[in-house]
This record gives structure tokens, sequence and C-alpha cells, in this order.
């Protein structure tokens, strides 16, 4: 029976992996199509048996047909097992150190991704211009915990380092033991601050953790004999049983098309450093000074915001935001799509000057752009001791 379990739940990893809808650089987007054939099943699922009512498809991270679908993968994994445990071409041991190995890679390969983000300053970017306007308080958690890391550069290098380092160690047997433990303190770490800040990739953060212990799994006894039991142990054979060049040439395929999609958007963006890819034009923030403080016909606006995202974002002086879908035209204008607006951003100066031409009528007004690498929250500066830090307050003041 045990055998029947760890033969499931390594299917059920691979399962998981492939029907993963993730977004790929170099991959084909195999787990959106597979998800996508199975969301009728899923949605039934929710529903029939959960009595939850579906408002976002499975491709949508944490949603509860993603959550029913892997269940149903579950369901799927354990009827593959008592099949493959039946036929006599593999042994047991082979489906074991296969299952094994592939829950190695799919751990690395989810390590080095996010690592290699944190490392080029990708997954947690600098908050935007709007965001570090807004109050603290009305921030949601799992904004605020972004915005939060995006303020730190070398926190971000010391999380992507300590995904990544792991992550080598997985690709090789002799070292997969001290990775999975690395990569399962790591994971589950990550697994809390998920639940902790209530940010949407719960289910993919459980299923590593899961991973990790899988990888585990066959070093329990080691682990047992040399921190408990104080005795020696012989550690089990996890590699595939092929002939070494047969293996090592699998696994330097597997490891080049791993380390290609993961280089691949950086290398296609032409950028390794997330901080330094050029912002949509007039990214930033802009304090109203003078002139018509009624754009769009909303009133009492105090700043407006440029998004990386393309969005125009209004604040009024009660702090609300107002969010407008833009383009930028060829001549470096702003179209606000939903408005049927063109505004003209000109720069005089110290100020930058909008011209909005709306229902054949022009209003203006005039701009101080904020800098934003000023302001505290990105201030990356470093201090030994309170002295250098209140000492750098009282000359920044002056």
């Amino acid at each position: 029976m045990r055998s029947y379990l760890i033969t499931g739940l390594g299917i059920w990893i691979v399962l998981f992996a492939l029907f993963l809808p993730f977004t790929y650089g170099f991959f084909p987007p195999l787990g959106i199509e597979l998800t996508n054939s199975l969301s009728g099943i899923s949605e039934w699922i929710a529903q029939s048996f959960f009595g939850v009512e579906i408002y976002s498809s499975p491709t949508t991270s944490d949603s509860t047909a993603q959550f029913a679908q892997a269940f149903l993968l579950l369901i799927f994994a354990f009827l593959l097992a008592i099949l493959l445990r039946g036929q006599r071409r593999f042994t047991g041991n082979h489906i074991r150190q296969f299952l094994h190995t592939a829950a190695a890679y799919i751990l690395s390969f989810f390590l080095l991704k996010y690592g290699v983000d944190k490392l080029f300053q990708f997954q947690f970017y600098t908050p935007e211009p709007n965001t570090l306007f807004t109050p603290l308080g009305m921030l949601s958690k799992d904004i605020l915990f972004w915005s939060s890391m995006g303020t730190s550069s070398s926190y971000n290098t010391f999380m992507g380092l300590i995904e990544v380092i792991p992550a080598f160690l997985l690709l090789h047997h002799r070292t997969r033991l001290l990775g999975g433990l690395i990569a399962l303190g790591v994971l589950g770490n990550v697994l809390m601050i998920n639940f902790s800040f209530d940010i949407t990739v719960k289910l993919l953060s459980m299923y590593l953790v899961i991973v990790s212990l899988y990888v585990l799994s066959p070093f329990l006894k080691n682990l047992f004999a040399f921190f408990i039991a104080n005795t020696e142990s012989t550690k089990p054979e996890m590699r595939l049983s092929l002939k070494p060049k047969v293996r090592t040439i699998i696994k330097s395929v597997v490891v080049i098309v791993l380390f290609t999609e993961i280089l691949f958007n950086y290398v296609q963006m032409g950028s390794f450093n997330g901080r330094e890819v050029e912002k949509i034009e007039h990214f930033g923030s802009y304090m109203i000074t003078r002139g018509d403080n009624n754009p769009l016909n909303y009133k009492d606006i105090e700043r407006i915001h440029i998004h990386c995202k393309g969005y125009l974002i209004l604040e009024n002086v009660d702090g609300i935001f107002i969010d407008f879908p833009i383009q930028i035209a060829p001549d470096n204008s702003i179209i606000v799509r939903n408005e049927g607006a063109l505004i003209y951003v000109s720069r005089e100066g110290p100020t930058t000057v909008f011209e909005i031409q709306k229902d054949g009528k022009s209003t203006s007004f005039i701009t101080q752009k904020h800098e934003l690498d000023s302001l505290p929250a990105l201030d990356d500066s470093f201090h030994w001791t309170v002295d250098g830090m209140v000492g750098s307050s009282v000359s920044n003041e002056e």
C-alpha cells in the first residue's frame, strides 16, 4: 500500500507540473491547453462536490476550479499508479527512480525560475508611482508585501541566491539531499508568506513544499540515523538505472532545455536587470501646481501618475485613485481610450504641461514631477549605526 501511495504521489507531482497553466517564454503553453481541456470537469467537481460557485477559470491562480483540477489529477495519478504497478516491463524501483528524478528537476526548475527572477530584479519590481503615494493603511497585504520587497535590491539578491543554490544542488544526485533540505526551508517560508499576506499563489507554493518533501522522502531513514539514532545508514540509489553515458546525455539535454526557458525572456528583452528596463513614456508622478485641476471631468485632482503597465491614474485631494487604460501615440501623446481623450505632454524647464483635448475642448494644467528616487521608501542606502542613520536624516532635511 505504501508503494502505491508513493508512486501515486510522484505521478501527481508530474501531472500537476504538466497541467500548471504557467506562462512560459520558450516552452509552449501546454499547461494552459491541458487545463482548458479539463476545465468543464474541474468546474463541475467544484460545483457538485464542494458546492462552490465558479467566478474564474482554472487558468487563474488559486481559483476554485484550479483546486478542483488538482484534486482530479490526484485521482488520475492513483489510477495510473495501480496500472503501472501491475505491469511487468518496469520494476517498482525503476518507476520510483524516474519519479524521484522528475520531482527533483521540477523543483529545481521552479527554484531557478523564481530565484533568477529575483537576482535580475524582475519579480519584486520597484513600487509603481501611485503605490508610493498610497497611504500605508489603504494597501492590501499582498501589495504591501510586494512593494516592501521591491524597495530593496540587496534583499532581492539574497533571496534569489538562497533559491538558486538549492536548485543547483538538486540537479546532482550526490547533493540532492542537501538541496532538498534547503529547498524545504526556503519554500516553507514562502508558503507562510503567501498564507500570511494572502498572496494568490497558495496552491503552487503548497505544491512545491510537497515536492520538496517527496524529494526528501527516500532519505528519511538516513536523516533519522544521522540526527536521532547516531548510527550509519546506506544512502538509497535514486539515480536512473541507465548506462552512465546515456544518463549524462539525458541530463545534459534536460538541463540545457531548462536553462533556455529560464533565460529566454531576458535574452529576448535584452536586459538582465529589471530596474534598468526602459519605462513607458512619461512614467512617474506629477503634482498639479497651476491650471485646471479637474482633468477628464474629475474634481479636485492633486496628482497624476503614469503606470508602467499603461495606465493613467488620477489622485484627488481625498486620496482616491481613478485609473484609465492608455496608449502612447507615436508622437508621445497619451491616448485615454475609454474617455476619448488625447493628452499632449510638454516640458518647460522644471515643469511639465499636460494639455487635454476632449469633445472639441482643450484644457491644460502645469505640474511638478516628483523625484521618486529621493523618496524614503526608495532610499537603498545602508547605515552601520543608528547615529549614521540620524545624521543622514538631518542632512537630508537641511
